[in-house]
C-alpha cells in the first residue's frame, strides 16, 4: 500500500528545535535588559507607565532600551531619511 503523503518528521523536528532555541536566546536577552536609555542614559524605573511607554529593541546579540523622548527623535529622523 502506498503512502498518501510524505511526512518528513526529522526536518520538522529540527526546525522546531531551532525555533525553540532562538526563542530561548531572545528571552534570556530581554530578561537581562539594560537599566537606562541607550541614547540619553535616563534611568529606567519599572512602573506600569514606563513598561508601556519605553521601547525595547532586540538584535542578534544585544538589547536596547529607549525612553519615549529619544524614541520620538529616532522615529522623526527615520521619517526624514525615508522622505528624501
Amino acid at each position: 500500500m502506498k503512502k498518501l503523503r510524505k511526512v518528513n518528521t526529522k526536518q520538522r523536528k529540527k526546525l522546531r528545535k531551532e525555533a525553540q532555541a532562538a526563542l530561548e536566546r531572545q528571552t534570556a536577552m530581554i530578561l537581562d535588559h539594560p537599566t537606562e536609555c541607550c541614547v540619553c542614559h535616563t534611568e529606567f524605573k519599572r512602573t506600569k507607565q514606563t513598561v508601556k511607554s519605553w521601547q525595547v529593541t532586540t538584535r542578534e546579540d544585544r538589547v536596547r532600551l529607549t525612553c519615549p523622548a529619544c524614541w520620538q527623535v529616532i522615529n522623526e529622523a527615520m521619517e526624514n531619511l525615508n522622505a528624501i
